[in-house]
């Protein structure tokens, strides 16, 4: 079954929704810098994990929101700057869209840190206003666990997790031949710095950056969808077993 929901045409998306399927995985991101890898690798990851976990859930997956709310990175070449309460209206009303065309369950699948307390925001408001289910997962956060098992270290912002997911979408995402240490900034909690020093950001001094392993980042990849899947079929079981 084509899971695209643009894919579709509305006679089909009428017959599917809601008798076939009542999920939805909708994307969100933005275009910042990351490094060495490209701008987009916000939307390119959420998008590989909602095609990996999509038949799974038999959830249909909504066209991805590309912009989002760069802050720190935004004057390096290509950010967006959408600002939060915009963001918010404008992934609202595609809420509200999509519950009108019959969805009930809604995994919202964000791939930008910046968008975390926007997104956190309107799903609540959307909750209550729709009595729809919700759930907000930011992969990285969800997989942190698994990404210190895997490697043996946490990763960060255009890090070792970030470059591994990316680069196993499209080697060619990541670019071996403009990399340079020096574009990573280990970050320092109590400070806020516009614009950050850096666009590869590390959460701990020499630990997290890219390792250029295309087999490692298509294991990392499967992990990642796995765990990720774990998580969104156990709050959906848990949403049907109670009648919600």
């Amino acid at each position: 079954m084509e899971r695209q929901l643009q894919k579709l045409n509305w006679i089909i998306v009428r017959e599917l929704v809601p008798e076939t399927t009542d999920t939805v995985i909708f994307p969100v991101g933005t275009l910042e810098a990351h490094g060495s890898a490209c701008i987009g690798t916000d939307n390119f990851i959420p998008e590989t994990i909602a095609e990996g976990v999509a038949e799974r859930l038999n959830a249909l997956i909504a066209p991805t929101v590309n912009y989002g709310v760069t802050k720190s990175l935004y004057r390096y070449g290509g950010g967006s700057l959408i600002k939060p309460e915009t963001l918010q209206a404008y992934v609202g009303e595609i809420l509200d869209s999509l519950y009108d065309t019959g969805f009930k369950n809604i995994i919202l699948l964000n791939g930008h840190g910046g968008n975390n307390s926007a997104l956190k925001t309107v799903a609540f408001d959307f909750h209550a206003a729709r009595k729809a289910n919700i759930a907000v997962i930011h992969w990285w956060e969800l997989c942190s666990d698994m990404t210190t098992e895997f490697f043996g270290h946490h990763g960060g912002h255009a890090g070792t997790d970030e470059a591994a997911m990316v680069q196993a979408v499209d080697p060619a995402y990541l670019d071996k031949d403009t990399y340079d240490p020096e574009l990573a900034w280990w970050y320092r909690p109590g400070a806020d710095v516009y614009p950050i020093p850096g666009s590869i950001l590390l959460y701990k001094e020499n630990e997290g950056y890219p390792e250029f392993d295309v087999e490692q980042a298509k294991a990392y990849r499967g992990k990642v969808i796995e765990t990720v899947g774990d998580f969104a079929e156990l709050v959906l079981k848990r949403w049907r077993k109670f009648g919600l």
